[in-house]
């Protein structure tokens, strides 16, 4: 096989940063529907937001040409139609409240195997085996297995996915603001070099990983001391306005250990 079609196999850069975002969002519960739907919600944001930017009417037209999607799609969701099949409720958000549910009529947050099987195949159809519904469940820890064919339902689910929720918020402003500084760097006009902002990445591949904790330490502790200073700079030019007068601005760090 010859070097190009190799290269032809992998996939592109786009599709390679993407596979974290992906990972997230399984991890996070929502299905492909759902994704598609949320993504097509923000191309057509996207969308409208560079036609702004270019003095253009973000027409329906001019959406789809810009991002090739269907007019008709893309009325739906600017004009907030909702249909039977837009939005489909997850699976798995339908799962745990059938066994919340089950739990509560019963009186008791324990059930047989039997119980557990009717209750996933009432919802996914037998399209994909109890089985492995069940062991998903138990890998994220929303049911416990006791002794037997028992399991039963984690009380502290609740308080799991509230974390999950307060974690994806943070998600959400962190991503956006880093790909918001990608794209003023790469597409903004490359005139007034000093508008430019700053992002880095600093790493090692020649670190052992038993070093990996105290590196992590040291690196947490000067992010500390330097999320002080910024803040201290934030505060030193603020204005005694209220809050979200003026749009955002102001740096997010973070670290990263490709072994966890």
């Amino acid at each position: 096989m010859s070097k190009i079609s190799k290269q032809q196999q992998k996939p592109i850069q786009l599709q390679v940063a993407l596979v974290p975002v992906c990972k997230m969002v399984i991890r996070f519960g929502l299905h492909f529907n759902e994704f598609t739907r949320n993504i097509q919600k923000a191309y057509i944001k996207a969308a409208q937001e560079i036609l702004i930017d270019t003095k253009i009417k973000p027409s329906l037209q001019a959406i789809a040409i810009k991002t090739g999607m269907d007019r008709r799609t893309i009325s739906e969701h600017v004009n907030n139609i909702e249909k039977s099949y837009s939005n489909p409720l997850n699976k798995m958000d339908m799962l745990i409240s059938q066994l919340q549910r089950h739990c509560f009529n019963t009186n008791n947050n324990k059930f047989t195997y039997i119980q557990l099987k009717n209750i996933i195949d009432s919802i996914y159809g037998r399209h994909i085996r109890s089985g492995a519904i069940s062991k998903e469940l138990l890998s994220n820890n929303i049911i416990i297995q006791l002794e037997g064919k028992i399991f039963k339902l984690n009380l502290t689910i609740q308080q799991q996915l509230e974390e999950i929720a307060v974690m994806a918020n943070e998600v959400d402003f962190t991503a956006k603001r880093l790909f918001q500084t990608y794209y003023k760097n790469m597409f903004k006009s490359n005139k007034d070099k000093k508008n430019h902002l700053l992002q880095s990445s600093c790493y090692s591949t020649r670190i052992s990983p038993r070093h990996h904790s105290r590196v992590n330490q040291l690196i947490k502790d000067e992010l500390n001391a330097s999320e002080k200073r910024i803040r201290n700079i934030l505060e030193k030019h603020e204005s005694n306005l209220p809050i979200g007068t003026f749009p955002e601005v102001g740096a997010s760090q973070f670290q990263f250990d490709s072994q966890q």
